[in-house]
């Protein structure tokens, strides 16, 4: 995150912004963030968003801290406004401190159509992500006896035949090919069981379990 300007309160609940990317696959609100996706990239660096640590190229990503309301208190988050060739294309946000994904997955299940959720793991039983309806991802990692949302992202539209970003980001295609496919809870126990801390990993799988398609 940045240090060197306050984060930003907005009136808004985390749980509505992640609804934004679910419904929308983008982030509806912006202008609640102090960004306007018609600014170009050196308009919104002027409005003091902050360059993030991506090498200079045709893609870029910027900056700033904010705040959430979330279970009656404030989630600090980055958000991170992402630009091709100077033009805003979406966003994405990071969780600081990170939030225990068990508090996120119940929103998951009270959506109506229920969403399609893909399940995913990165090398055991530590880290992993789930894609929504094929388009948004939440990242999560765990710490100790929980798994904790690192952050979220949806796809991001380009067309084609673009000679920096063909077709856009696609965050499906992303996930399938770093990741390998985990939905079931057996799957998960036998990563519990290879841990090198097997019943932490067993209890924070255990968080998670009601939420698993393949449960």
């Amino acid at each position: 995150m940045n240090g060197d300007a306050p984060a930003t309160r907005v009136p808004l609940s985390l749980r509505a912004v992640l609804a934004q990317f679910l419904d929308h696959g983008r982030l509806v609100s912006a202008a609640a963030f102090g960004l306007d996706p018609e600014w170009n990239l050196d308009t919104a660096l002027a409005h003091g968003w902050q360059a993030s640590s991506l090498e200079p190229g045709a893609s870029a990503q910027l900056e700033g801290d904010v705040l959430l309301r979330h279970r009656g208190g404030w989630r600090p988050l980055t958000l991170k406004p992402f630009y091709l060739r100077g033009r805003y294309l979406g966003a994405s946000f990071a969780c600081g401190r990170g939030l225990p994904l068990a508090q996120a997955l119940p929103w998951l299940a009270a959506r109506r159509p229920a969403a399609r959720t893909e399940w995913f793991h990165f090398v055991g039983a530590d880290q992993g992500a789930v894609l929504i309806d094929g388009r948004v991802g939440l990242h999560f990692s765990r710490r100790g006896r929980r798994f904790f949302l690192n952050g979220f992202d949806a796809s991001v539209p380009a067309p084609a035949d673009d000679p920096d970003l063909p077709g856009g980001w696609d965050n499906a295609k992303w996930l399938r090919g770093l990741m390998a496919p985990c939905d079931s809870l057996a799957q998960w126990r036998a990563l519990a069981a290879q841990d090198a801390h097997p019943r932490a990993a067993a209890q924070a799988i255990g968080e998670i379990a009601p939420y698993l398609p393949g449960r």
